[in-house]
């Protein structure tokens, strides 16, 4: 009998312990060592809903909607994300400062755009290879790639489009303009910086 009363207050115990265990919506359960996990102070953009007056508990506030980081006023990009932003960068063109030196723009394209479109813009990158994309036009000698304006080039590595997302988390300004000149070189069009002098492009910073 006392060994019957010794299982059943081990397994009561063992229940209890773990319901009290058991996550419920935001209630992760029991931790070990927990401000070890969530800092007490203040972090930018933290969102373990510590702070209950900006939005997802954060520390900081969003930049306000159109505003530019202090020093990056230069890299302005006046064309919105859409259709017509998209044609109106028919006319943007090289900055007036572009250079290219040490081919850094095939550089960059070996890094950023060969996993998918290969070394030589045939469209035979890995992606591709295995199935996980398709281009909308066969490679880069393309008629479509020779005659898209750089402009437009520029517009598609800030955004995306189609398959392909944005690079503007990885290119400045200046480096998508040299991957965009590499590009018309892998397609045989020949555009060189040196055909626009009256850009409208605004000056990147490098």
């Amino acid at each position: 009998m006392k060994s019957v009363l010794y299982i059943s207050a081990e397994v009561i115990a063992l229940v209890a312990i773990s319901t009290g265990c058991v996550s419920r919506g935001n209630n992760t359960g029991w931790e070990y060592a927990p401000d070890m996990a969530y800092s007490k102070g203040y972090e930018p953009y933290n969102q373990g809903d510590s702070n209950s007056v900006n939005p997802y508990g954060m520390s900081m506030r969003e930049p306000v909607a159109g505003t530019v980081a202090r020093d990056k006023e230069a890299t302005h990009y006046p064309y919105d994300n859409s259709a017509d932003g998209y044609e109106d960068a028919k006319s943007f063109n090289y900055p007036s400062d572009f250079e290219d030196k040490a081919e850094r723009g095939k550089y960059l394209f070996g890094i950023y755009c060969t996993p998918c479109h290969g070394a030589n813009g045939g469209n035979d990158g890995e992606v591709f290879k295995r199935g996980l994309g398709k281009p909308a036009w066969p490679n880069f000698q393309d008629k479509y790639i020779k005659e898209i304006t750089v402009g437009q080039i520029y517009h598609t590595l800030t955004y995306g489009k189609n398959n392909m997302g944005s690079h503007a988390y990885a290119l400045k300004p200046m480096d998508r303009w040299r991957v965009t000149r590499y590009v018309k070189q892998l397609s045989g069009a020949g555009a060189e910086p040196a055909a626009a002098k009256d850009s409208t492009a605004a000056k990147p910073n490098n």
